[in-house]
């Protein structure tokens, strides 16, 4: 019963976040830590297996229509695998604090949720003055941190950078998507693989192996939910999805942060 539930909740929240550039680990998070009883570093390693799994065949789906902007998608993963390994090392030692963690992705998910709320998509690119290395430095930073925080929430990097894409750099929702579930994909690359090393020599205070069984049935579930996200998101267009992720996820760190105040 505990991996139907997980394949089905993969499968619902990939559907509604992969058109909109977010991973489904942002939702999934909760699911884990209050349905499936899962507790501790392990639970961000598991989101992030999540994220390996899902992620491949919705963004290969993506790439297929948004063209050209392959440079930027990889100085974004560039810039995420240090800051991947470096966000599994703060889970497994500053992090390990159960209240701490909550806390930190209370305020996190309500960032996003009112980013997704409150930002109207450009219908074009915006201009951006400057050279290639104008534009390419803020990316790398912005990514860099992306998978720092994604890493440690477990989360991805993508689901804080294409929010960040759309409202601050004017990129609009296809292009924010392509870049940001890029480095969705790395940064839990990168963050999985470092969390099982650090289980293997015992670094941390606390178990950081992933719960296997589970995050691979929220992948495959996943995997199949972010190719129909992508047919949504092409049917209903970005709007009406992102207006429904960004209160999910704003209603979820409203609870959290409720449940931590009481």
């Amino acid at each position: 019963m505990t991996l139907f539930l997980a394949v089905l909740a993969g499968f619902s929240v990939a559907a509604v976040t992969t058109p909109v550039g977010v991973s489904g680990a942002v939702l999934l998070l909760p699911v884990q830590l209050s349905v499936l009883g899962l507790h501790g570093p392990a639970v961000s390693a598991t989101n992030l297996l999540y994220n390996v799994v899902a992620t491949p065949l919705g963004l290969s789906r993506l790439a297929r229509s948004v063209r050209g902007h392959g440079t930027g998608a990889l100085v974004a993963a560039g810039a995420a695998v240090p800051c991947a390994v470096a966000g599994a090392a703060v889970r497994v030692t500053w992090l390990s604090d159960p209240a701490l963690f909550r806390g930190l992705l209370a305020v996190l998910m309500l960032g996003m949720g009112v980013r997704l709320l409150v930002t109207r998509a450009r219908a074009r690119p915006a201009p951006v003055a400057g050279g290639g290395r104008a534009r390419t430095v803020p990316l790398a930073l912005a990514a860099g941190g992306a998978a720092l925080l994604g890493s440690a929430v477990g989360i991805g990097g993508g689901s804080l950078l294409a929010p960040l894409l759309i409202a601050v750099g004017g990129w609009y929702t296809s292009r924010a998507a392509l870049v940001g579930l890029t480095t969705s994909l790395v940064t839990s690359a990168a963050g999985l693989g470092a969390y099982a090393v650090f289980d293997r020599i015992g670094f941390g205070a606390a178990p950081a192996a992933p719960d296997w069984g589970v995050g691979l049935a929220l992948g495959a579930g996943g995997a199949l939910g972010a190719l129909v996200g992508v047919t949504l998101g092409r049917r209903l267009g970005e709007r009406p999805l992102r207006f429904l992720l960004g209160g999910l996820v704003s209603l979820t760190g409203v609870a959290y942060l409720a449940g931590l105040l009481a």
